[in-house]
């Protein structure tokens, strides 16, 4: 795991220097760390690989002893960032709607059924290949879409992950729909008008899937992915 996905814990560092009774210059002079690197470590928990071995042979201990990590990304959240991300979903989704509306009748494009099989199905399986705590996960962290700085830390790995794997399973659940529908069209339509109207319908799903993988989770994966390469 990359160094800097993990933080000193400020608690755990004072803690273990005022168990052994000294002060931020006795713990210097043990370490061979300098008196201001003590304080801006205790301070903001910010240390290079070097001086995490460093204290942690200090006080004898194992140096995941002193790291602190945290459970969820750690996110700077701005005004700005927010709405630059929901006036371009807002974008989307306008320019989804034209099309929509320059190809026929809106509610030709109402599928509920698919789409409840859709999202039943991706999560479904999320907890089947996560668990809950993965599932939990993957919902809450819809809100990261809106923010721009995305610390890469475990949590932040792992959401991208847990994201990713969905994509799969979504466009996996649309073709298991795509290919029972289909079956059903064959065996139970013949006239030719209906053949088509059933089909179109049926690759609504399709239609369901791209829109999610494309417009909302692969643009969170990038996000969340990209942190490392900025870090």
């Amino acid at each position: 795991m990359p160094s800097h996905a993990k933080t000193i814990c400020v608690e755990n560092l004072k803690r273990l220097r005022q168990d052994n009774g000294w002060s931020q210059d006795l713990l210097a002079k043990a370490s061979g760390l300098s008196l201001r690197t003590i304080q801006r470590v205790e301070k903001e928990g910010k240390a290079s690989a070097e001086t995490q071995l460093a204290l942690a042979g200090t006080f004898n201990v194992s140096p995941q002893e002193l790291f602190v990590i945290s459970s969820t990304p750690d996110v700077n959240w701005k005004w700005r960032n927010i709405m630059q991300t929901a006036i371009s979903l807002a974008v989307i989704i306008g320019a989804i709607v034209m099309l929509i509306i320059l190809g026929g009748d809106i509610f030709f494009y109402n599928d509920y059924a698919s789409l409840l099989f859709l999202v039943l199905f991706m999560y479904s399986v999320t907890v089947i290949a996560f668990g809950p705590h993965g599932l939990t996960k993957s919902i809450i962290g819809l809100k990261y879409l809106f923010s721009n700085e995305i610390e890469a830390t475990p949590a932040s790995y792992f959401l991208a992950r847990i994201l990713s794997k969905q994509i799969i399973f979504v466009y996996a659940g649309a073709f298991i729909a795509l290919l029972i529908g289909s079956i059903s069209i064959h065996s139970n339509v013949s006239e030719s008008l209906i053949f088509h109207r059933a089909y179109a319908v049926n690759i609504l799903i399709l239609f369901y899937a791209a829109i999610f993988a494309e417009g909302i989770l692969r643009p969170l994966v990038t996000k969340l992915e990209k942190t490392e390469f900025f870090s």
